[in-house]
């Protein structure tokens, strides 16, 4: 890949994020859904964010000790859009949509929603190093839709190939360790994998979305959606207002609040208004093998040569379709 114009990419990059997130000048200009090639900078800020996504199963399994389900979702959401809140003021971005961006916030709300819920209860039902490897899938079903859906951003006969390979690291998985499945495990798995595909459709629709509308604003509007949603379930049918959660519990909801909710999700919005959709997404296969990794470290899950044949197949699956 070629480096970013100027000197040394990075602060290109750097100055762009800030200018992504400051004062807005009238009325956003549609831009070209092909976007441009990265540069080096982005591919280092791409990767660094898929390794602190490949994190999020496991701050999740941890929060779910002492924390609901669905509650950690409006927690760890809330918390994220009262930082994207502070960041938007900061850099003069109006906190309030205009009348044209009402609908295609409202479909970036719901994709968000439903996607998060899923792979909340996935996790819940599941593992978190089957989870990690399950919802990565995803870049492929970003390649798949935006070949039909994103004009410029067609999918060739290497990442067809390449979305074989993985998806028969998906057929390992689940045929490999089916009869060591337990209780709710498959079920759990069964969401991710839903889970996994929304999340591919909510990208390719949040790349119309972020060309149309500050990507701040965006990743505010879905935030708030989300928080309320769940906050509101979570104490009518999850008992929220009497939890007594541990030191851990709390921790790992403010990270994944903090770390993934706000910085994350800001500048994974800023990159896919200038990039290609299914480009930036193939950076996911960095996330299975560090969920995977941790999953054993932190959590003590096995890593059963199936598992690990799966989290190769997968990776290998999203390297092939960058290629």
């Amino acid at each position: 890949m070629r480096s970013c114009a100027g000197s040394g990419g990075r602060a290109g990059v750097t100055q762009g994020v800030t200018q992504g997130l400051t004062a807005e000048a009238g009325v956003v200009q549609e831009q070209k859904l092909s976007a441009a090639r990265l540069g080096a900078a982005a591919v280092v800020i791409a990767a660094a964010i898929h390794a602190i996504w490949g994190t999020n199963p496991i701050a999740l399994k941890i929060a779910l000790r002492g924390i609901p389900p669905i509650g950690t979702a409006g927690i760890r959401f809330a918390i994220a859009a009262i930082g994207v809140a502070i960041c938007c003021r900061a850099s003069g971005v109006s906190l309030l949509p205009r009348r044209e961006e009402v609908p295609w916030l409202a479909g970036v709300s719901a994709f968000f929603t439903v996607q998060i819920a899923t792979f909340t209860l996935g996790v819940h039902w599941g593992t978190a190093s089957h989870s990690t490897v399950l919802l990565n899938t995803y870049p492929l079903f970003v390649v798949a839709m935006a070949h039909f859906l994103i004009p410029g951003d067609r999918a060739t006969p290497g990442r067809v190939i390449a979305v074989a390979i993985a998806f028969l690291g998906i057929v390992i998985l689940f045929a490999g360790e089916w009869g060591s499945w337990k209780g709710t495990q498959l079920l759990g798995d069964g969401v991710q994998l839903l889970s996994a595909f929304l999340l591919g459709a909510q990208i390719v629709f949040l790349k119309h979305a972020v060309s149309r509308i500050r990507p701040s604003r965006v990743v505010l509007w879905e935030m708030i959606a989300g928080a309320s949603a769940f906050l509101v379930y979570s104490f009518a049918f999850e008992g929220l207002a009497r939890i007594e959660p541990g030191a851990d519990s709390i921790l790992a909801v403010a990270y994944q609040g903090l770390m993934i909710g706000t910085l994350c999700f800001l500048i994974w919005a800023w990159l896919l208004r200038r990039h290609s959709a299914s480009r930036i997404a193939i950076f996911g296969f960095l996330s299975p093998l560090v969920g995977v990794a941790l999953s054993a470290i932190v959590l003590g899950e096995p890593l059963t040569p199936t598992l690990l044949l799966s989290a190769a197949m997968v990776g290998a699956g999203i390297v092939v379709a960058n290629l």
